[in-house]
């Protein structure tokens, strides 16, 4: 196994940063993964995932978001807050289906080959909301290009509706008047805010942020998985993924809660039992998607 860091230069965009778990054999294919809200790629055991897909055989990126509130020089603290204040729903968007379509290059460094395997995307809570609407919206381009498109879709704790996600009544015009709506990040003790832009781009840009319509859109494979003890995104979310997907598979943990046991920092050498558990059933969730192509 191999970990090389991943670079997607943009014009006149801030560049995506990332980091490639890379199996020692050759890869059955390549898995993108998008990390939360207040989150990053190096949040808690999301590298020993990486790992253990790249065990098993699976070319593993990891990426942050370009305005997730790190830098590339401190890629764990939050130290980029006007970036936060700045971030977007779009723009989150348009980051992963640039990358996915990076990965869909000829001649993709470190595998040239890759162009032709399966490509997935994941997501882990908001991050599996922006996989949803990745995967239909770099799935169709890709196809009309005459590419391969995107070939399954794998969410974890994922928000099934942003809209529901945005402060309502008195709390909205406040923000609405102010510019700034409040949020602290209880781990750091931090506090954090977002711009009205946010809500802004949400309004303008609805219908492309409309996670059912994406999924119902999808036409590849879909494996869902929640934990029945999610206190920050309610199981319901899941349930109706798995509603709107065409082809789903849901996986619901007794007793998991949001990260599936893990924390920040996470200081074991092996992962959460929870997580364990979902990173495995996801692995053969991949596995049938192999043997069925």
């Amino acid at each position: 196994m191999q970990a090389l860091p991943f670079l997607l230069e943009r014009a006149n965009e801030r560049p995506i940063h990332g980091r490639w778990h890379l199996p020692s054999a050759d890869a059955k294919g390549t898995v993108l993964f998008l990390h939360g809200y207040k989150g990053y790629m190096d949040w808690g055991a999301w590298g020993y995932v990486g790992d253990t897909f790249a065990q098993n055989g699976w070319r593993f990126l990891r990426i942050n978001f370009t305005h997730n509130g790190t830098t590339a020089a401190q890629p764990k603290a939050f130290v980029d807050l006007e970036g936060f204040a700045a971030n977007t729903y779009s723009r989150e968007l348009e980051e992963a289906t640039a990358v996915l379509h990076a990965l869909r290059e000829e001649g993709t460094w470190p595998d040239p080959t890759a162009t032709s395997k399966p490509l997935s995307i994941m997501g882990h809570s908001r991050g599996g909301g922006i996989a949803c609407l990745a995967a239909a919206e770099a799935d169709n381009t890709l196809k009309r290009q005459g590419k391969q498109g995107i070939h399954s879709l794998i969410t974890w704790a994922a928000v099934a509706d942003f809209g529901s996600r945005f402060p309502t009544g008195a709390a909205l015009k406040n923000w609405e008047q102010s510019g700034e709506l409040e949020v602290i990040n209880h781990r750091t003790r931090q506090r954090l805010w977002h711009n009205w832009s946010f809500r802004e781009d949400f309004e303008s840009q609805t219908r492309r942020l409309n996670i059912e319509q994406a999924v119902r859109q999808f036409s590849g494979r879909t494996f869902i998985a929640h934990g029945t003890d999610d206190a920050a995104v309610d199981q319901t979310h899941a349930e109706r993924l798995a509603t709107w997907a065409q082809h789903p598979t849901l996986m619901m943990g007794e007793e998991m809660g949001h990260t599936f046991g893990a924390k920040e920092p996470w200081t074991e050498p092996v992962l959460p039992p929870a997580l364990e558990a979902v990173t495995q059933t996801t692995l053969h969730f991949l596995e049938e998607g192999r043997a069925v192509q």
